[in-house]
C-alpha cells in the first residue's frame, strides 16, 4: 500500500513538471528588470515610381499688345514764298525758292540778273529803267502794270508770262519766247521783237506802233484791238 502511494506521489509530481515547465520560468522572472530590446533597423520602403503623364499646360491667351501707331512726319510749314506766286509753289523745293528770291533782290537792286531763273514771281507795279534780264527764265511770272523801259530782255524765256498793261517802250526783246503771254493791253511802242515766238500770245488792244516784228511767229496770236507797226490798229 505504501508502495502504491509514493509511486503515484511520483507520477503527479512528474505530470505537474511536464505540465508547468514555464511555471518556473516566469516565477523566476518576477521581480527581475526586463533586459530593453534594441529595435532591429528595417531597411526603408522604396515605394515604386509610377510615371506620370506629362501636364499639358493649356496655351495662355495672349494678350495682343496695342500698336502704337507710326508717328507720321508733320506737314512742313507754308513755305515763305517771296516774290514767287503761291499758285505755284508746289512746283518748287525750299531752296529754289530761295534762289528765286535772292535773284529778284538781285535785280532790284541792281537792275540787271543775266540768266537767272525768275520763274513764277510776282512783280506787280514796279519800274525798272534799262533793266537787263539777258536769257533770265521770266516764265509764268507775273509782271502786270510794271514798267521796263528800255530793257534788255533778249533770249528771256517769257512764256505764259503775264505782261498785261505793262510798259515796254524800247525794250529790246528779240528771239525771246512768248508763247501764250499775255500782253493785253501792253505798250510795246518802239520795242524790238525780232524773231520772238509770239504763238498764241494775247495781244489784244497791245500796241505795237514802230515796232520791229520782222521774223515774229504771230500763229493762233490774240490781235483784236492791236495797233500795228504802222500804226493801223486790227
Amino acid at each position: 500500500m505504501k508502495k502504491i502511494t509514493i509511486l503515484s506521489i511520483a507520477l503527479l509530481i512528474s505530470a505537474a513538471t511536464l505540465e508547468y515547465p514555464k511555471v518556473g520560468l516566469q516565477l523566476r522572472a518576477i521581480g527581475q528588470t526586463p533586459t530593453p530590446q534594441t529595435p532591429t533597423p528595417q531597411p526603408p520602403i522604396i515605394q515604386p515610381q509610377i510615371p506620370q503623364p506629362p501636364t499639358t499646360q493649356p496655351p495662355t491667351p495672349q494678350t495682343p499688345t496695342p500698336q502704337t501707331p507710326t508717328p507720321q512726319p508733320k506737314a512742313e510749314d507754308p513755305k515763305k514764298l517771296g516774290y514767287v506766286s503761291p499758285e505755284f509753289a508746289e512746283r518748287f523745293s525750299q531752296q529754289q525758292i530761295d534762289q528765286i528770291n535772292a535773284n529778284v533782290e538781285t535785280l532790284l537792286l541792281t537792275q540787271s540778273c543775266v540768266r537767272c531763273d525768275l520763274r513764277a514771281i510776282k512783280l506787280v507795279n514796279i519800274r525798272l529803267k534799262n533793266a537787263i534780264v539777258t536769257g533770265a527764265d521770266l516764265s509764268d511770272a507775273s509782271l502786270s502794270g510794271s514798267t521796263f523801259e528800255i530793257s534788255d530782255f533778249v533770249n528771256t524765256n517769257m512764256a505764259r508770262t503775264d505782261l498785261s498793261g505793262a510798259q515796254l517802250i524800247g525794250a529790246r526783246i528779240s528771239n525771246t519766247n512768248l508763247r501764250k503771254a499775255n500782253l493785253t493791253g501792253t505798250n510795246l511802242d518802239g520795242a524790238d521783237l525780232r524773231f520772238c515766238d509770239l504763238r498764241d500770245a494775247n495781244l489784244s488792244n497791245a500796241n505795237l506802233r514802230n515796232a520791229n516784228i520782222d521774223g515774229a511767229s504771230i500763229d493762233r496770236a490774240s490781235m483784236a484791238g492791236t495797233t500795228m507797226p504802222d500804226g493801223r490798229k486790227n
